[in-house]
């Protein structure tokens, strides 16, 4: 009859017999604590056996793999305990008994290492994860910010609690959203996350679904640099939603629909913010962000300040003639106001109006149109006019490492004659003028 206790060797673990039913156990005489399991499968496994806190403790350390040579030992400069943190490692005696001596040694220290690893493993909650995640963006002074914190709440975590506005709808989580603020890192599956993002492409949309999933990874890695997580990240290796690029403008036969709508629109607030995205090309939340104090309108020039810039550096933007005269008309009515548009909100300029750009371009007969398709609007016509590649991007914004150097000797004057002749071209068009556009003759009728 095979002895329970003994010296363990490589020969004698591989000849032990596998147990008809139940499991087999099997205890090192050179380390005290150390015992091979064996179950009616045939799986063998190295467990460390003590009493701790009064209670007996087993932990696995591994799997006794029987062709590991006998030689083999942990990889040079490595910690024993780390073995605990990631998958069951495969094991020879050697190597056991090391593991074994490690945890037998923090178990004495009322330590218990595989409660520890269980928790590296499971990791933080998510929404501990995201506060870290939160205060290293604003730290980084990530202008992202703001829009990741929105998407947490929507989408991810828990909204806070806010004093609904008293003509208000009451902010409520979207279709499909989850709260995952309470599930530890190693809880979330890449399975869990897959089905979130295909509930909030059929329920949402597609662009929200994969900023989603891109938001959870970058918060994965973040933990994950931080060694806050050991794990996989269950946001890695999706395949994303795919999402043809959208090359919509502004038609030279649509612009009389527009302007005439922009014309017969109530609100001067809401039509100064329509003329000004078309105008200028600049993005929606630096509009709403205008201050008086980047503007000059004796120089035709908005500087927009680096704090509103993915790149942190200023931007500066010739202004139409058109663009000024807004501009002019808005300033006799500021009584001091820092904000072009005043609003609401609690950073005190005006809001992103989404419902009434859904009621405009449902008036304009253009349902398909969105606020970013202004800005490519701009710099289709002003392509369409004559401009370079260069003016366009000068004009709208766009840098790349190749076209740095050629943005800082290039002067305002020819970008704002370019922009100028665009807008020009554009206003013709409502009016049913004829227009003529690079490579084609567009006459826009108008009926009467």
């Amino acid at each position: 009859m095979q002895k329970k206790r003994f010296t363990f060797t490589g020969d004698k673990l591989r000849a032990l017999p596998v147990p008809s039913g139940g499991r087999a156990r099997y205890y090192d005489d050179v380390v005290r604590g150390l015992m091979l399991e064996i179950t009616e499968n045939d799986a063998r496994s190295f467990r460390c056996y003590k009493k701790f806190r009064g209670r007996p403790t087993k932990i696995t350390l591994g799997w006794f793999d029987p062709n590991l040579p006998e030689t083999r030992d942990l990889p040079e400069g490595a910690e024993p305990l780390d073995l605990l943190r990631g998958s069951r490692p495969a094991l020879n005696v050697k190597m056991a008994r090391k593991l074994a001596v490690a945890i037998l040694a923090e178990l004495d220290t009322g330590v218990n290492p595989a409660e520890e690893a269980a928790q590296s493993r499971r990791g933080i909650s998510l929404g501990e994860l995201f506060e870290k995640y939160r205060a290293h963006l604003k730290a980084m002074g990530k202008k992202s910010l703001p829009l990741r914190v929105w998407m947490w709440e929507r989408y991810l975590g828990p909204l806070p609690e806010m004093t609904k506005k008293k003509h208000g709808a009451e902010r409520t989580k979207a279709l499909g959203a989850v709260d995952w603020s309470r599930r530890h890192l190693g809880e979330i599956t890449h399975a869990m996350v897959t089905k979130l993002m295909l509930d909030l492409g059929e329920k949402v949309g597609r662009t929200t679904a994969n900023r989603v999933v891109e938001l959870l990874r970058a918060m994965f890695n973040f933990a994950r640099r931080q060694k806050l997580y050991q794990g996989d990240n269950p946001a890695e290796d999706i395949e994303r939603f795919h999402l043809p690029s959208r090359e919509r403008f502004l038609q030279a036969h649509e612009v009389e629909r527009f302007f005439k709508a922009l014309t017969e629109e109530k609100d001067p607030d809401f039509a100064d913010y329509v003329r000004l995205l078309l105008y200028t090309g600049a993005h929606r939340g630096n509009i709403l962000r205008m201050r008086w104090d980047e503007l000059s309108l004796d120089g035709a020039q908005w500087t927009v300040s680096g704090e509103k810039m993915k790149n942190g550096k200023p931007l500066v933007l010739p202004l139409v003639e058109e663009a000024v005269e807004i501009l002019r008309r808005r300033a006799a009515k500021a009584n001091g106001n820092p904000w072009v548009f005043p609003g609401n909100t609690v950073a005190g300029h005006m809001g992103s109006p989404r419902k009434k750009w859904a009621e405009f371009v449902e008036k304009a007969e253009l349902p398909d149109l969105r606020v970013h398709d202004l800005r490519r609007t701009l710099g289709s016509w002003m392509a369409s006019t004559g401009a370079s590649t260069t003016i366009t991007m000068k004009a709208l914004g766009h840098r790349s490492v190749t076209t740095a150097m050629i943005y800082q000797q290039l002067a305002a004057d020819p970008v704002r004659e370019a922009a100028q002749r665009a807008v020009t071209a554009m206003l013709n068009a409502a009016k049913g003028k004829s227009v003529q556009l690079k490579g084609q003759k567009a006459r826009v009728d108008r009926h009467e």
